[in-house]
């Protein structure tokens, strides 16, 4: 078998790193995202939104999008399913409403990405949208079973340059399996607390108090950093509907490849258009991305 030094860093030091750094992520993603919020983010910041995702990797963001849900939301429709016993089913619109939908998000959300990409000293944009409900499924204390979506704590293996938005399609309350994540400054307690091995081996008894759920009412937006963050799928008692927004920084230069996307591509599966500029799968494409970031930085 041919050794690859890469497949090594990737796939086998996350428990090297978990126990040293209290991250589940390839170490060389650690260096990649400790480096850019030193050199890269401007973290100087004085917005409230931008500081507290700077500190604690999430933020509620002070936009509403309940109007544009509420408009959209008695034509969402569940995509046919062959198994029957699925927990997590996703959303779908006809091609004309997801136009008409992303255009009202983006001029929505626009002045809050213009803080971002100030704050991440890159341009950001959106790569790909999900919509999906969680069903109720019997909360287990053991990890025997297989993940429905994504009940255990872990980390997305990407780098910073990679986030998340949620935004609520109901009102959610701790009944309706919110998201749970755990802040940047209380990693370190988590880990130690719950004993956290990996997203399958850690106690379910730890202390539950450093753990923040993403409740709210409909049409709220929250971004966190699900590469710096653990997090997780709360369980509902019934069901839970939320779209998922990617939002990837990258340098200017490279950006209006995303911006080819049609916007109804966007709610397809993306992952080639954006995986170069947050899932480097060698170390020499990683210190390449992150010098192309600092030059982008450094030449404005």
């Amino acid at each position: 078998m041919k050794f690859k030094l890469n497949d090594y860093i990737n796939l086998n030091s996350k428990q090297f790193s978990v126990k040293f750094f209290n991250q589940r992520l390839p170490l060389i993603y650690i260096l990649f995202n400790f480096f850019y919020r030193l050199l890269i983010v401007n973290s100087k910041t004085t917005d409230d939104e931008i500081s507290k995702f700077h500190k604690s990797g999430f933020t509620n963001i002070n936009i509403s999008l309940k109007d544009e849900i509420n408009e959209f939301k008695d034509r969402f429709f569940l995509k046919k399913q062959e198994d029957k016993d699925k927990k997590k089913v996703h959303l779908e619109l006809n091609n004309k409403d997801k136009k008409i939908l992303i255009t009202k998000i983006r001029e929505k959300l626009s002045p809050f990405f213009r803080k971002l990409e100030i704050y991440y000293n890159s341009d950001c944009r959106i790569s790909d949208i999900l919509m999906w409900r969680n069903y109720n499924l019997q909360e287990r204390n053991n990890f025997d079973e297989k993940e429905h979506f994504a009940e255990h704590f872990h980390q997305d293996s990407y780098l910073m340059t990679y986030s998340k938005i949620f935004i609520n399609l109901m009102d959610v309350t701790e009944d309706d399996g919110p998201t749970e994540i755990v802040p940047r400054e209380n990693r370190s307690a988590f880990v130690k607390s719950f004993n956290y091995k990996d997203r399958h081996n850690y106690n379910f008894t730890g202390d539950h108090s450093l753990i923040k759920k993403n409740t709210g009412n409909i049409g709220d937006c929250f971004l966190f950093s699900s590469p710096q963050l653990f997090h997780r799928a709360g369980v509902p008692k019934n069901y839970r509907d939320v779209i998922q927004i990617i939002l990837v920084a990258l340098p200017r230069k490279f950006s209006q490849e995303l911006d080819k996307i049609d916007d109804v591509e966007l709610f397809n599966n993306n992952y080639n258009h954006f995986q170069k500029y947050t899932k480097p799968y060698s170390i020499v494409k990683v210190i390449k991305l992150f010098f192309i970031f600092l030059r982008h930085k450094i030449n404005g």
